[in-house]
């Protein structure tokens, strides 16, 4: 038997009584474990929610397939994830897009404390919420060995999905966005967290920059977003 500390991302039914559970653990990686289904039936274990931090205790299948779960416990109090339907709806969101975005990834220290600290962050902020899951989205670039060159960033320039790089205005570069986005690219990525607040956004605006972070996500990292389940999940958003 072994333990790991984990985020929970999703899970799937595989049977009338097994789940598969997928997680990325610091330990490990990604992983995935063969789950009872009583265990996500159980009144109030917040145990086995979405972007859940837990330590698990299973038995690794060593050939590479699915491990089978001993037991599963909560390090993490976010509650208030829970019982807040916005709150749980970013959950769901980050769940389904760090499942593709880490699905052949590596251990990877401080990419799972970003992970870690920005669910804590999320459970206890009582304002902010909507930019904090712009900025989550956005400064996880770095994170997966490209970013954001905030450096070239200059006012009335456009970013470019392509390199990261922002651009005088008429650059010829493709898929540039407009000036306004830029800038608040930007601001989401250097300003101080307690500084949210100030960056003014409306639902379109929000919408817009979801749109512009999932795809500067999916082109360097060769994904597709427009999965069933994140289009639902973004049209709580619009």
């Amino acid at each position: 038997m072994q333990t790991v500390k984990a985020v929970i991302l999703k899970s799937l039914p595989y049977s009338e009584q097994q789940q598969i559970m997928h997680a990325y653990s610091a330990e490990r990686g990604y992983m995935q474990f063969i789950t009872p289904m009583t265990l996500f039936k159980r009144k109030n274990n917040h145990a086995v929610q979405c972007m859940q931090i837990v330590e698990i205790e299973y038995y690794p299948n060593e050939r590479g397939g699915l491990h089978k779960l001993k037991s599963v416990s909560s390090l993490v109090n976010t509650s208030s994830i829970y019982f807040d339907v916005y709150k749980m709806n970013i959950a769901l969101l980050w769940g389904e897009i760090l499942d593709l975005v880490l699905r052949h990834s590596d251990p990877n220290e401080a990419l799972f404390e970003y992970i870690r600290y920005s669910v804590e962050y999320l459970n206890t902020s009582r304002e902010d919420i909507a930019n904090f899951n712009l900025l989550f989205l956005f400064r996880l670039s770095k994170l997966m060995g490209f970013g954001i060159d905030n450096d070239s960033y200059r006012l009335d320039y456009v970013f470019n999905i392509n390199d990261g790089g922002f651009y005088p205005t008429g650059a010829p570069e493709n898929y540039c966005t407009g000036p306004h986005s830029a800038k608040i690219i930007h601001e989401l990525c250097t300003l101080p967290l307690d500084s949210l607040k100030n960056i003014p956004l409306n639902q379109q605006s929000r919408k817009i920059l979801l749109d512009i972070a999932l795809l500067f996500l999916g082109f360097h990292l060769n994904l597709d977003f427009n999965t069933k389940s994140i289009r639902v999940i973004r049209e709580i958003f619009s």
